[in-house]
Order: C-alpha cells, then structure tokens, then sequence
C-alpha cells in the first residue's frame, strides 16, 4: 500500500453547467500522471460516471446512470445518444485509479437541451 494520491483530472468537456445536445456528447478530461505531492504517478485506469440528478426509484438501488472503467491511455468517450434525455440535469466525474488503488475524483454537472 502506498500513499500516492493522484491529482484530480481536470473536467475539460463539457464545462460546468453546460447546456449540450443529446447527440454525440463528447466528454473529455485531463490525462493524470503526478500526484498532489509532485510525484510521477503511473494510472491503470480511469472511471467515468454519469448520473441523471434525480431522486432515485425506490424500487431500483442507486440512479440511473452509466458507470465505465476505461484505459490509462483514454481521455475522452462519446456517449451514446440513447442514455442522455432532453432538458435533464446530469452530475458526472472521472476518477483517476493508480496502481496501488489510490484514487483522485473530480465532479462537475451539466444539462440537456429540451
């Protein structure tokens, strides 16, 4: 176990409190390879989350949401028109994951045209 926080990616697309069409959104954000401390850090992964800003169902657990594990090397996805819906408030982050489990999460939020 190590203490090598990575720092927080940095939100790049959309920006915060964006109104985006429900086609083609590309969400983008910084590639992470230094701690908070200044260190090199090596990240095996970063986790994309994207979640209506909703009160959930009581008859589901969580929101609806995607939820999506991606290479080191990726930076940006598309996400598919069928998930987003017209005029909804969405809250998303990326995690960055290091090797040894470590992880940094920045968060933003953002909403569909109607």
């Amino acid at each position: 176990m190590t203490h090598d926080i990575p720092e927080g990616p940095v939100l790049l697309s959309p920006t915060e409190d964006a109104v985006v069409s429900v086609e083609d959104l590309l969400v983008s954000w910084s590639s992470v390879d230094k701690t908070i401390d200044g260190s090199d850090v090596d990240i095996i992964s970063y986790q994309l989350i994207i979640e209506k800003d909703e009160t959930p169902n009581p008859h589901m657990i969580g929101k609806r949401g995607l939820s999506m594990y991606l290479p080191s090397s990726v930076t940006q996805i598309t996400i598919p028109k069928e998930f987003l819906e017209p005029g909804i408030n969405y809250n998303w982050e990326v995690l960055a994951i290091e090797e040894s489990g470590n992880q940094s999460l920045m968060s933003g939020q953002f909403s569909t045209e109607e």
